[in-house]
């Protein structure tokens, strides 16, 4: 049985995810700084996938919360080898984990310029920390386990604003870079049968979106051709998707799900 790693699995796409991988039959290392939310996820996959799928009790998937913040290397070396030990692999990560400060560059009041300087460099170095420079070290670590193997999935989590233009610099920058260091991955690591690509959601009902005042949301939807926000579940089943055999000649692409936003 295949194990999958999900960082940022307490909610949202991240929880989205676990559980789909989960129903894929797919043994799940959830991982998160927020511990008992965590747990919760884990109680409520436990039951789901008992319950509808019955399966015998010698031949269920495994599913485990571990405390991490993935910005921190030596954490996320001892939480992954944890892992790799107590399931003997490391077949999937999907890197989901994020933050988004809500800094942005107001150029509107050239008095407060200077001042916010330090408030919006706080924003950006933790946005960089732990979307962009997290992400490697878990990438980086996984895949040390799955060349082992010389067989692996890496997906990264990108977004639909690290393509467009942000007023949020360091949350746009990051998921960005997520994107750029997909390809920089998967041109290392394609030969040795490991492959890694990104996804690139747009708007989708979920925490982040949630901030956002109901007459932006209305402004957004009109400029999507589906008109809708997407779902957390159909984030989850691209990944699903891209770390299934069915994509075994997809690498180092950026699969945008944003119900045709973009192409407005």
């Amino acid at each position: 049985m295949r194990t999958a790693i999900v960082t940022g699995a307490s909610k949202g796409i991240g929880k989205a995810t676990a559980e789909e991988l989960a129903f894929n039959r797919y043994n799940i290392a959830l991982i998160s700084r927020h511990y008992s939310e965590l747990n919760n996820v884990v109680e409520e996959l436990r039951d789901k996938v008992g319950k509808n799928w019955g399966w015998r009790r010698d031949n269920e998937p495994c599913f485990i919360a571990y405390q991490c913040d993935i910005s921190k290397k030596d954490e996320v070396k001892n939480r992954f080898s944890e892992i790799y030990d107590k399931f003997g692999n490391i077949d999937i990560l999907v890197n989901n984990a994020g933050i988004n400060s809500r800094k942005s560059l107001d150029a509107s009041n050239v008095d407060k310029w200077f001042d916010s300087l330090e408030d919006n460099l706080d924003g950006f170095d933790k946005e960089i920390d732990i979307n962009l420079r997290g992400s490697f070290i878990c990438s980086y670590i996984a895949a040390g386990y799955m060349l082992k193997n010389e067989r692996g999935n890496i997906v990264n989590i990108s977004s639909v604003k690290g393509i467009e233009p942000t007023t949020s610099l360091g949350y746009g920058a990051s998921k960005a870079g997520l994107i750029k260091m997909t390809k920089d991955f998967a041109r290392a690591l394609g030969p040795y049968g490991i492959k890694v690509n990104c996804v690139s959601p747009g708007f989708i009902d979920c925490g982040m979106t949630s901030e956002i005042s109901d007459e932006k949301k209305a402004d957004y939807r009109k400029k999507i051709l589906n008109g809708r926000f997407g779902s957390v579940g159909e984030v989850a089943k691209t990944v699903a998707f891209l770390v299934s055999d069915d994509s075994n000649y997809i690498t180092g692409e950026n699969i945008n799900v944003n119900g045709g936003y973009l192409m407005i």
